[in-house]
């Protein structure tokens, strides 16, 4: 608790009230804090740090519920065919319930300084349902009048596509990140209209003659998962908008160190 107000103090805000850095802290504050991954106690950890946005990701059950949770399979069944009761009588390590999609936005609103950043998983049994599930969660946000919180990541192009068709948030796709991609060319970006990408470290480094080409369209960066303190410096002296970490309170000192030099950083993009 005290590292999180000691940071907190040193990040700053700006006129609207968000945290003004780019730290995107990887399903919510755990590494450091005891919390597991994706639960309530995450958010309101990364929140406490000062992140400039926390990321989670969701998936439909059997059921077509809407719960938070990384991994496609819970006790070794996958969560796009198990019915929601059952995920919620599985508690987290904290003694938490696997938290709605709904819990999750109500917590994040509870407060106007860290965003939530939604990653729409892609299903592994059957992908065209993540089309679905991406229009649910903009429905989800807009019925709750949650947007100036919300920002979404996509792994599968047609569900970016078509969220992008219903909302003007920032809808940043995910790249594959075990091998090249060619979906996440700059090309096909402009062509689908995705103008925030978020790609895994390895893959901007396999593929450096695309960087400039993103910034020259004017592209909106993200880098995951950055934990190294060289890697945190590269990206920033590289003028990414968002740095996704699963060491926000590490990326934080690294970023306030030399803050000056990270926003001329952004004036060269």
């Amino acid at each position: 608790m005290v590292v999180c107000m000691v940071i907190a103090a040193f990040v700053g805000s700006n006129a609207e009230g968000w945290n003004k850095n780019p730290v995107i802290s990887h399903r919510g504050a755990w590494k450091n804090t005891g919390n597991p991954q994706n639960s309530l106690a995450s958010f309101r950890d990364a929140a406490k740090l000062g992140c400039h946005g926390s990321e989670c990701d969701v998936w439909f059950t059997k059921d077509d519920s809407m719960v938070i949770f990384h991994d496609s399979k819970r006790n070794g069944k996958y969560i796009e065919e198990t019915p929601y009761s059952e995920i919620r009588a599985q508690l987290l390590a904290n003694g938490e319930v696997v938290p709605t999609l709904r819990e999750y936005i109500t917590e994040a609103m509870k407060q106007k300084k860290t965003k939530l950043i939604i990653d729409i998983k892609t299903f592994v049994k059957d992908k065209p349902r993540t089309v679905k599930l991406a229009l649910a969660v903009n429905a989800l946000v807009e019925d709750m009048r949650a947007k100036k919180w919300v920002e979404y990541l996509v792994g599968y192009v047609p569900a970016g596509v078509a969220i992008r068709k219903v909302t003007d948030l920032p809808v940043a796709y995910l790249g594959k990140w075990q091998k090249d991609d060619p979906e996440a060319t700059p090309e096909n970006m402009k062509k689908n209209d995705l103008r925030c990408i978020d790609y895994q470290d390895q893959q901007y480094h396999r593929r450096p003659e695309w960087l400039p080409v993103f910034k020259q369209m004017g592209t909106h960066l993200n880098v995951w998962v950055v934990n190294e303190e060289s890697e945190m410096r590269h990206f920033l002296n590289n003028g990414f908008n968002y740095i996704t970490t699963d060491e926000p309170e590490r990326l934080l000192k690294v970023y306030q160190a030399d803050a000056k030099t990270y926003r001329k950083a952004l004036k060269r993009k």
